[in-house]
């Protein structure tokens, strides 16, 4: 087996930032999931209408693209490969539940109350990831 490179510190600020930003999303999937009755009476009318009627294919692609990411995270900084392919996962989960804004109605109308910034922001980053991690694996920088 192959020496693995050293690690520079940019990679370790990298994948710190990997895993605050991942872990937000896992806290936020957990907020949205055990949201109390008032928690959710208090959201505007649209955006309940939204969570009661969204599909499962919906949640479950937000699971996945979070715990994907999350994990894909600690991967990374243990310096392990596996961090390439959860990203790669990640970033699928997070397409498939971002065209849910194109093609459930309400959706739109919802962003458009909103503002672009989390869903443009979001898939930036999981792309920004995954070619980080790749090029971490290319480096040799990842076993």
């Amino acid at each position: 087996m192959s020496e693995l490179k050293k690690a520079s510190a940019g990679f370790w600020v990298i994948g710190i930032i990997a895993l605050i930003w991942n872990g937000l999303g896992v806290a936020a999937y957990f907020q949205q999931m055990f949201m109390s009755a008032e928690d959710f009476a208090a959201l505007p009318e649209l955006q309940r209408n939204l969570l009661s009627s969204q599909p499962f294919w919906v949640t479950a692609a937000f699971a996945v693209a979070v715990f994907a990411g999350f994990f894909a995270a600690i991967m990374l900084l243990l310096r392990k490969r596996l961090a390439v392919r959860l990203s790669l996962l990640s970033l699928i989960a997070v397409i498939i539940q971002f065209s849910s804004y194109l093609i459930l109605d309400g959706y739109l109308e919802f962003i458009g109350t909103q503002g672009w910034i989390m869903p443009l922001t979001i898939p930036l980053f999981a792309i920004g990831f995954l070619l980080i991690a790749r090029q971490f694996e290319k480096a040799g920088a990842l076993s």
